[in-house]
């Protein structure tokens, strides 16, 4: 994996089980983003299985916390494109788990590379609340170059924060995926797409159970 690749990983893996609660407008999203943010670097340096990048850990993890905060019907619809549109009710929920299973399957390696890192607000002076906002961060560690870790944020119609996409290093997740998708949603359109979902979860399982043997 290369280092970008590595660097995203480790940012994505935490951007996506990074919320312990979900948070009201009411509450400043600058200090939500940094408080979810080191909570998590706390639980996966205390979790032994976390640690170890163990994907049933981290399914559980994501299953109990993490979709109560971010928003991952639209982060997955804003990654497949247009053609979510043309998804029928049990395809969209396919491609959701799909993309939830590759995520957490892809990026659970990564947080074997949690060591003694903190998260903090990059400086800036506009502090001004919005409906929709992008809170910039730095990923710090002793002895390593700080990481630019920025989260895409809105507030849904029930005044809760919600987290739909990550940016490490100038590289936003969602853009990320959907250029390597557009191939085959091209091609063989959304049924195309879950085949190929699912065919990479299980390509990672059965390489993952090899590792283990």
């Amino acid at each position: 994996m290369q280092r970008r690749d590595l660097i995203l990983a480790t940012a994505v893996s935490m951007a996506f089980v990074s919320c312990p609660v979900f948070a009201k407008q009411e509450q400043d999203p600058f200090e939500w983003v940094l408080s979810v943010s080191n909570g998590i670097l706390q639980e996966i340096k205390a979790n032994p299985q976390l640690h170890a990048g163990d994907p049933v850990a981290l399914q559980a993890l994501v299953d109990n916390r993490v979709m109560a905060c971010v928003d991952f019907t639209m982060m997955t619809r804003m990654t497949v494109g247009p053609k979510w549109r043309q998804a029928s009710p049990e395809e969209r929920q396919r491609l959701m788990t799909g993309f939830e299973k590759l995520l957490i399957r892809i990026y659970s390696g990564a947080l074997k590379n949690v060591k003694d890192h903190t998260c903090e607000l990059r400086p800036t002076r506009n502090r001004k609340v919005k409906d929709e906002m992008v809170i910039r961060t730095l990923l710090k560690a002793q002895g390593q170059p700080d990481i630019g870790l920025d989260y895409r944020i809105y507030c849904n119609k029930a005044g809760e924060w919600k987290i739909v996409d990550v940016n490490v290093e100038g590289i936003w997740m969602v853009e990320n995926y959907r250029s390597q998708f557009a191939s085959t949603l091209n091609q063989d359109g959304v049924p195309g797409l879950i085949r190929l979902l699912e065919e990479k979860t299980d390509a990672l399982v059965d390489a993952n159970a090899q590792k283990t043997k």
